[in-house]
């Protein structure tokens, strides 16, 4: 990802010397970076620099103003500081909405940014007057949620961040005072509606989908039976397994896509749940995790091992047209997973057996990584695969440490994997020159 927006801003850096040079006007230069989903404003480094600095300054301007009226807060009458908060944020938003208005949209949205804070603290500070504290966390609800329109209204990614931090703050505290945060989906919606149709964003897309596995585990476990249930390491692995194959072949649905935004959103899911399924996969290829699971493991753990056969399914529907490298490992890691979360719902002791049909996929998958990397040249596979194989021999051998005869032999067929690895990634790149 990061590649491609250096691409993208070297590309507008020589449209714009060939504007200046006037090689060609302004509509060619528009219509050839919108080919690549960016324009003269998006790629402008001033622009950006000096929108980020005025960012924060705003910031800093509300934390001043909040210290200002704290240090004489006791002084002003009740009523007179229950004026001043309303006045201030209604005269921000107003602002914010005189400059949107006129065209200037960034100036409009710093005006909406300081609406907001100004807008945070008016909740504190007039609960803190009228003593309403009885639930804390709804005022951090109302909050975000106040924010949200303008989110809508005035499209912008900054106010979308401010929301959707202040959203998940609040998805965080209002399980731990014992309630359950149902209505977190709607901020979800609201950034996902914005990141995808108005304006492209890997950092906000990547937060919304983070937040929203929390919130399908958070929900599981407060289904299970409450909120000190929520453990999204142990006994939710097969849901949390059963979302992972279903984001994986949409991941693959977006990377066929049109929109080249969509296409770096695929691409960014289809690498952090592979990230995510070697992270799993190494917890599992240790037996004691396994003896947590199967100790700790509910009524619903089969339910959800259910899931994953659907999950894979629908999964493999949605990747199949990608080809075998889409399909096949959505089908390994369904048949793997449901097979193994059954066996260890019904067998009370099958730990070891599990944790060596672990370590064994994940040979099977280092050699399927390096495997990949070598017929599409793509080092990302390639060298991901061949950490993996490294990283299972060093943990291996920690768990032999004393017995240098196991320890030898899982490094000699390391060795042996990775010199023929070498070698027939040699021989694939002569027969490419030929």
């Amino acid at each position: 990802m990061r590649l491609i927006h250096l691409l993208k801003r070297e590309l507008a850096q020589e449209v714009r010397q060939w504007l200046a040079e006037g090689t060609i006007n302004r509509d060619q230069a528009q219509a050839i970076l919108a080919r690549y989903d960016t324009s003269l404003e998006q790629s402008s480094k001033g622009h950006l620099g000096y929108y980020l600095l005025m960012s924060f300054g705003v910031l800093f301007l509300g934390l001043a103003l909040i210290l200002l009226i704290s240090e004489n807060w006791q002084e002003i009458p009740r009523m007179a500081r229950t004026l001043a908060l309303g006045g201030l944020t209604l005269a921000s938003n107003l602002m914010g909405v005189y400059y949107v208005a006129k065209g200037n949209h960034r100036v409009g949205v710093l005006w909406l940014l300081f609406a907001g804070i100004s807008f945070g603290t008016s909740i504190m500070l007039i609960a803190q007057i009228y003593h309403l504290g009885e639930h804390y966390p709804d005022g951090i609800f109302i909050w975000a949620l106040g924010i949200l329109p303008w989110v809508i209204l005035v499209p912008s990614r900054l106010l979308a961040a401010l929301s959707f931090a202040l959203a998940c703050t609040w998805l965080l505290v209002d399980p731990i005072e014992g309630f359950m945060p149902y209505s977190f989906p709607l901020f979800c919606l609201v950034v996902a509606w914005l990141v995808f149709y108005v304006k492209e964003s890997a950092f906000l897309f990547l937060a919304v989908l983070a937040a929203s596995l929390t919130w399908f585990n958070l929900l599981l476990s407060w289904a299970d039976g409450g909120w000190e249930h929520f453990d999204g390491f142990i006994e939710q692995i097969p849901f949390s397994v059963a979302l992972g194959l279903l984001l994986n072949g949409w991941a693959w649905w977006l990377m066929r896509s049109t929109r080249l935004s969509w296409k770096k959103y695929g691409l960014v899911v289809h690498i952090w749940m592979l990230r995510a399924s070697l992270v799993l996969l190494f917890v599992l290829s240790f037996d004691d995790t396994w003896k947590d699971y199967i100790r700790d493991t509910s009524d619903l753990t089969y339910f959800s091992t259910l899931a994953i056969l659907i999950a894979g399914a629908v999964g493999l529907w949605l990747a199949k047209p990608s080809g075998r490298y889409a399909s096949l490992p959505i089908i390994i890691m369904t048949i793997f997973y449901g097979l193994s979360f059954y066996l260890a719902f019904v067998f009370e002791h099958a730990e070891e057996a599990l944790a060596v049909a672990v370590n064994l996929l994940l040979v099977a998958l280092g050699v399927l990584l390096i495997r990949r990397g070598i017929d599409q040249s793509e080092t990302h596979y390639f060298y991901t695969g061949v950490g993996v194989l490294l990283l299972l021999a060093f943990l291996r051998y920690v768990d032999l440490i004393g017995d240098y005869l196991g320890g030898a032999l899982l490094f000699m067929v390391a060795a042996g994997v990775m010199m023929a690895a070498a070698r027939y990634w040699k021989r694939h790149a002569r027969e490419e020159e030929i």
